[in-house]
């Protein structure tokens, strides 16, 4: 009789279609070219998330599709000065030319710059509704909102045409766009960031314009400057919203040192007569939600100090929140019960992961940070006045080639009208 024939080699998965290891033999074909594929995908996932959508470069502080969405509105000329246009159109452009990707998170990517609640500096100023603190996602719909860049965008688009910064083909290889803003300023520490990548995230808070630019100036004079020293300009993060940073100033020299830790802020309170007044709340933190805290304490008898509280809040007084105590009750004790038990006061975690000027995600501490930045300011500079400089030599060739023409200008008229190929 013929010899069987040889037994099919084990798969690496059951017939089911449900992977079995026990059945999978170890070193066979399937399995590696399984793993190898897999491996590869979701390197290359990662990474794309990591450098083009999560983590913002240092040089300019955004994120590709914030850049898109700048780059985008001042090729539609929505400059500070310019007269808004709708939400709509800008939305897309940039997704029709730089940003393949849906309209809804481009268009609430938009909605963040705007929110001065959100951006310690907003980058576009937004005509209609745009969200509130006690409802950030609250903005209209692209349709009904206009939009144009702020004053404060100028810092980053000022320099663009001056042969700054390097251009990249876009998703269809149609257009160009650039690959990084000639930022004027560290845009990442003025404004903040946060995002999640895989396997890292980001979280920066905002800080204050001079006193980063009183750094900065410092750190160019002494390049070896200690984070101490920075600190005597950059006191801590300044958050859009205000409240109190009660973090100890150890702690806070310990995050500028590493890079990593949690803040503690708190609300802002005064006293009117017999009434503590909230008038300012931590980064993020809802007025209605803390009043629904409050409510909710005095309804199940845990607050039997507080008489009433209203909402006072209103277009000249975004936040006031008036707490009516009964007599006699003591207010630091009143209130550290409702820092200890609601949402005024909150802790913020501080991670400065950033992707370094050579594309790489690190960790930064206050003075490294603040010194790559420089190194690409110091770039930006030398390739403005090398672009400047180019188009002088440029024209000189041409006027040397013209003052040869008008020395023998017989000669040239001369080659002109009689020779047969001029040129």
């Amino acid at each position: 009789p013929p010899p069987p024939p040889p037994p099919p080699p084990p798969l690496c998965q059951a017939e089911d279609g449900i992977r079995d290891p026990e059945s999978c033999l170890v070193g066979s074909e399937m399995c590696i070219r399984d793993r190898e594929y897999t491996e590869r995908a979701y390197l290359d996932y990662s990474m794309y998330v990591i450098l083009d959508r999560a983590l913002p470069q240092i040089g300019d502080g955004l994120k590709p599709v914030q850049r898109r969405i700048i780059y985008a509105m001042s090729e539609l000329g929505l400059s500070a000065t310019s007269k808004p246009k709708k939400s709509a159109r800008t939305v897309g452009d940039v997704i029709g030319k730089f940003h393949p990707h849906g309209d809804s998170a481009c268009y609430e990517a938009m909605v963040l710059m705007a929110q001065d609640f959100s951006y310690r500096y907003p980058i576009v100023i937004g005509q209609g509704n745009w969200g509130s603190t006690d409802d950030p996602k609250s903005f209209a719909a692209m349709r009904y909102t206009e939009s144009r860049l702020a004053p404060y965008a100028k810092s980053l688009l000022q320099e663009l045409g001056q042969g700054t910064v390097d251009w990249a083909p876009n998703f269809d290889g149609t257009l160009k766009e650039p690959v990084v803003l000639p930022a004027r300023l560290p845009n990442l520490l003025l404004n903040g960031t946060t995002g999640i990548a895989v396997g890292m995230s980001t979280d920066v808070p905002p800080h204050n314009l001079n006193e980063v630019a009183s750094a900065l100036v410092h750190l160019i004079d002494n390049p070896k400057a200690t984070v101490a020293q920075l600190m005597k300009h950059i006191k801590g993060p300044d958050f859009p919203t205000g409240g109190e940073l009660v973090s100890p100033r150890d702690d806070i020299r310990e995050i500028y040192t590493t890079g990593n830790g949690t803040l503690r802020l708190r609300a802002a309170y005064k006293l009117e007569g017999t009434d503590i007044v909230i008038t300012s709340l931590p980064y993020q933190v809802s007025g209605a939600k803390i009043q629904e805290q409050i409510a909710t304490q005095m309804r199940n008898k845990k607050l039997p100090q507080v008489d009433d509280l209203r909402d006072e809040s209103d277009h000249e007084d975004p936040t006031r929140i008036v707490i009516s105590k009964k007599r006699g009750v003591d207010v630091e004790q009143l209130m550290s019960h409702l820092f200890s038990t609601t949402s005024l006061e909150r802790t913020l975690r501080v991670n400065m992961n950033v992707i370094a000027l050579d594309g790489r995600p690190r960790m930064f501490d206050l003075q490294s940070l603040l010194t790559e930045w420089l190194k690409f300011r110091k770039e930006t500079v030398k390739n403005r006045l090398g672009h400047r400089l180019q188009i002088v030599k440029d024209r000189l060739h041409i006027l040397d080639g013209l003052l040869i023409a008008y020395l023998n200008i017989d000669e040239v008229i001369k080659i002109i009208r009689e020779e047969d190929e001029p040129k």
